[in-house]
């Protein structure tokens, strides 16, 4: 769940979550997502990876469940609040329900790799505003064999390829959504069709 915007201080410690072309898929991702949180909005980053984010959003939280990535991005941006969280399997940490409630929550690339994403999804959720948007991105169904193909050449991050679960189609994403307790505002792919961003909202 890395994703990074800029290189890497961490170097050879983070090469092995990176392709060739693994920037390019992130900046793709951001780009699809950052255009539904407003400018000043309250920022949680779950899988927050390597960003510059947190200097475009005067509140920001990042989580990572690794340490590496972690160490890194306090080093980077000293002033943001950080946190190791894994959204699946435990409870928010303090840092991040003291930041409660967000005007935004990105979860992108995080639940293809999660075995219960409905159960991310609900205690995401949960710290959102009455007004607040979650924005979720996936791989498409029809990217798996673009996606091993790409770990396996080196193009795109052959850990990340290893800890996938499961890939869910629009159905799934609205099904996870409902039994999360939030409505889904909006839906769209892009990347040739083979990801796909899902905008959710308190029912």
């Amino acid at each position: 769940m890395t994703r990074t915007d800029e290189n890497p201080a961490g170097g050879r410690r983070l090469a092995p979550y990176f392709g060739l072309l693994t920037r390019r898929v992130q900046r793709a991702r951001l780009a699809a997502a950052l255009p539904h949180v407003r400018a000043g909005a309250r920022l949680l980053d779950l899988g927050c990876g390597l960003t510059d984010l947190p200097a475009r959003f005067p509140s920001y939280v990042g989580c990572d469940r690794n340490p590496v990535v972690l160490d890194e991005m306090r080093r980077l941006h000293p002033s943001a609040s950080f946190a190791s969280w894994d959204v699946e399997a435990d409870e928010p940490p303090p840092a991040v329900r003291e930041g409660a409630p967000y005007d935004a929550i990105l979860m992108l690339a995080i639940l293809e790799h999660l075995a219960e994403p409905a159960r991310a999804l609900a205690r995401a959720g949960a710290l959102l505003a009455p007004a607040g948007r979650l924005l979720a991105t996936t791989p498409h169904p029809l990217g798996r064999l673009p996606l091993e193909a790409g770990a396996h050449l080196g193009l795109l991050s052959r850990h990340a390829d290893e800890e996938h679960e499961t890939l869910l189609d629009r159905a799934g994403l609205e099904r996870c959504a409902t039994e999360a307790g939030l409505g889904v505002v909006s839906y769209s792919r892009f990347l040739l069709g083979l990801n796909q961003l899902v905008v959710l909202a308190r029912r």
